[in-house]
């Protein structure tokens, strides 16, 4: 039954833009079929098709702007992360409201983060940070923030935003990523009995438990690497052979 009433409005919208092709009409019923495509047949490829033509005929700005994420989002999708780019880039332009412009710079963020453009993601993140305060799309956003800093060798940075992370949402369902990053960024800064304590504090809860052994592991190992070094450091050379 469902499926026999999206053939019919498929079809409905293809008569009304058989009827006026260059219309605000044609333009709205490509805008429906994009999402109809989107929602039920899983295809970004047709989605995105509607969507172009949409955007050809539409004038209302709010539906343009939505029009625009969709069609980054199904190109996306597709792989063509440039062109999803440009688009994301015409829409900031254009001023959306709130909270499309947030979704639209977290899309942005993923995609730089996908292409190893880190720095420019993490740049992303932190506006979408601070533009969405408590909202769950700024804490996932302040997440990021975090674990790019470590992975660019801000350790300092990583360890003071993952920290207060973990301060605001102790309990989050994102709380043993922070955790277990926060323990790397320790432990490459020489705090390892704080690394190893934040590990097997989540242990069992962080999503890869071979990743914290392994990372146990490399603590205990830089741990007794440290202890040798204090070691040698401190046992005094032999003494030199007195000559008669």
């Amino acid at each position: 039954m469902r499926d026999f009433r999206i053939s019919e409005a498929k079809e409905d919208f293809r008569k009304a833009i058989r009827i006026a092709p260059r219309s605000g009409i044609a333009g709205m019923s490509y805008y429906r079929l994009g999402e109809i495509e989107d929602r039920f047949e899983n295809r970004p490829d047709r989605a995105g098709e509607n969507y172009i033509r949409a955007l050809e005929n539409l004038s209302d700005v709010e539906i343009r702007q939505k029009t625009s994420f969709y069609l980054a989002r199904d190109l996306v999708r597709q792989g063509r992360f440039e062109n999803a780019l440009s688009v994301l880039k015409k829409l900031d332009e254009s001023s959306p409201g709130r909270s499309l412009l947030l979704r639209s710079d977290t899309l942005s963020a993923r995609i730089l983060e996908r292409e190893e453009h880190y720095r420019q993601a993490l740049d992303r993140y932190r506006t979408v940070w601070k533009r969405a305060g408590q909202d769950p799309i700024g804490m996932h956003a302040w997440l990021k923030v975090g674990l790019l800093e470590g992975n660019l060798g801000d350790l300092a940075g990583a360890t003071r935003d993952l920290k207060d992370f973990l301060r605001a949402y102790p309990h989050g369902p994102s709380a043993a990523v922070a955790e277990f990053n926060l323990a790397r960024a320790l432990t490459a800064q020489g705090h390892h009995r704080q690394a190893l304590a934040l590990l097997a504090d989540v242990m069992g809860r962080y999503p890869n438990p071979d990743e914290v052994n392994a990372q146990i592991v490399e603590v205990r190992k830089k741990m007794k690497e440290a202890e040798s070094r204090r070691d040698n450091a401190t046992t005094p050379p032999p003494a030199a052979p007195k000559h008669r």
